[in-house]
């Protein structure tokens, strides 16, 4: 143990009275809380602290030279951005919890801590798989070391999603539900519509890439549209729908995405029920592992933010991209994988020999077809598994049918996910 390393919060909300009160009440080794900052210093916390460590400006702290660590807890890109910024230049580590950031700015970020030779500790930006961060300790050469990551990284769609499953309930009602629980924000876009998700799968790209430049744009798509038909269709075929982030490596090109999935639901990720988050690696030799754990709440997130302190405190290397290299996302319209797809179209003959000539022009072949009862005087549900095919294939296929006379709205695709598909 090096010497006793001097340690201020900045961002004195939930998550920030959780680090406070382990730091100042419980205790860490080598970790002595000094300063704690925070606008409003009048409301009421579950910890009390003297008031001669306390401060409105963030300033007090970074330009303190006594002042080892800033834990970074504000959120936003604004202060946040600067704060990280003059802390580093002025010779501090930082503890982050704010994956917003990292996501867009981490170039700046971990481009300055590289070549100052500092460090950043970001295991609370993935509170629920920050074990995952750690697998790629050795991050120089850690893109070779996987064929695939497919991850749940947001608990409020994935409780969204299980409730739907469970209860029956339509998007809106289990939208709802989540609210009034407080697991949903008032304005639930960032959860419900893949960017938090795609956030975080931006920062494990870099990670796993050892590149902190920008990640390239990549699909991102959310659940609003996931209706409780396809749930039970998606259940009747032995599957459960997730909302997942996707890297896949083949031999050097990586794919990218965050969307809605089909999942076993014997697998570890589609049997992952309420606000859990969960990763499922295979690795370059077929071996599968896996990590569930809370996705959110004060415990969770402090417990991260302390065990990235810790080893600041104890001179051990954080995983942190290190490299100028740009980076390149391979071609996702040549991704090839299995797919649902429920068409709405007329209840008369010869419908469904018109989809299947469509899709024989495209080279796509059929896994299995299931046509509903009517939900509607209008149209029938007609749900259709493929083998694997390419998403480019795919989407001209999904195209062509709904120029068809015969279809009354757009056809509903769901990629399948599965260590066999």
């Amino acid at each position: 143990m090096s010497e006793t390393k001097k340690v201020a919060v900045i961002g004195f909300g939930n998550i920030g009275s959780g680090v406070v009160k382990t730091l100042y009440e419980k205790g860490v080794a080598g970790l002595e809380l000094v300063k704690v900052i925070d606008i409003d210093l009048e409301r009421k916390r579950p910890v009390r602290i003297p008031e001669k460590m306390l401060s409105p400006h963030w300033q007090t702290a970074v330009n303190d030279p006594k002042i080892d660590i800033i834990v970074e807890l504000v959120g936003g890109i604004e202060p946040a951005k600067t704060i990280i910024t003059r802390a580093l230049e002025k010779g501090k580590d930082v503890v982050t919890a704010n994956k917003m950031l990292l996501a867009n700015e981490g170039e700046h970020i971990f481009g300055l801590a590289s070549s100052l030779g500092r460090r950043v500790g970001f295991r609370a930006s993935f509170v629920g798989c920050h074990s995952l961060i750690h697998e790629f300790r050795t991050v120089g050469s850690a893109a070779k070391k996987f064929r695939r990551i497919y991850a749940i990284l947001n608990g409020t769609s994935n409780y969204i999603l299980s409730t739907m499953t469970r209860d029956g309930k339509t998007f809106r009602e289990a939208l709802k539900e989540a609210q009034e629980s407080g697991l949903a924000e008032a304005n639930p876009s960032d959860d419900i519509d893949g960017i938090d998700t795609a956030n975080k799968i931006r920062i494990l790209l870099n990670l796993i890439t050892n590149s902190y430049q920008k990640v390239p744009d990549f699909h991102i798509e959310g659940i609003r549209d996931i209706t409780s038909q396809d749930i039970q269709y998606a259940a009747e075929l032995g599957y459960a729908i997730k909302l997942v982030g996707v890297i896949e490596q083949v031999d050097s090109s990586v794919t990218v995405g965050v969307h809605p999935a089909l999942l076993p639901q014997t697998s570890l990720l589609g049997s992952l029920q309420g606000a859990y988050n969960g990763t499922e690696l295979e690795d370059e030799y077929g071996v599968i592992s896996g990590l569930v754990a809370p996705g959110a709440g004060v415990y969770p997130t402090t417990d991260a933010i302390i065990k990235d302190l810790v080893d600041i405190a104890e001179g051990r290397p954080l995983p942190m991209p290190a490299s100028a290299e740009p980076l390149v996302l391979g071609n996702t319209e040549l991704a090839e994988r299995r797919y649902y797809l429920r068409f709405s179209v007329l209840n008369q003959a010869g419908v469904l020999a018109q989809i299947c000539n469509i899709f024989w022009k495209y080279n796509i072949s059929i896994a299995g077809v299931i046509q509903k009862e009517p939900v509607s005087t209008k149209f029938v549900p007609v749900v259709m598994t493929t083998y694997k095919a390419k998403e480019k294939d795919i989407q001209g296929a999904i195209k062509a049918v709904d120029k068809l006379d015969a279809a009354k709205a757009a056809t509903r695709l769901i990629r399948i996910l599965s260590a066999n598909t």
